[in-house]
């Protein structure tokens, strides 16, 4: 048994047919996503020494007196036993 509003709407508008997907064939010769990070360069990161903090700290708020760097975001975050500051900084390579 089949809904006769249904029938109705088929009969006005056509019965829609389900969507194709895409082939693959339709697609050669074009880049892929792959392709293009295989291209491009990953941007440089520089990291500090761990286990000397203060001194990575220091580094890094020198540079931000010379305008070598910029920061970016700020994150605080207020607990039971610890409080938390986060900056983003950028860093000019």
């Amino acid at each position: 048994m089949t809904n006769p509003l249904i029938d109705k709407y088929n009969e006005i508008y056509g019965k829609k047919e389900k969507p194709k997907l895409p082939r693959i064939e339709d697609y050669e010769g074009e880049e892929t996503f792959a392709d293009e990070l295989k291209k491009s360069k990953p941007p440089i990161l520089k990291s500090y020494d761990l286990d000397d903090l203060k001194t990575s700290f220091q580094q890094v708020a020198e540079q931000l007196q010379n305008d070598e760097a910029q920061v970016v975001s700020m994150n605080m975050e207020f607990g039971d036993h610890m409080n938390k500051i986060t900056f983003e900084v950028y860093l000019d390579v």
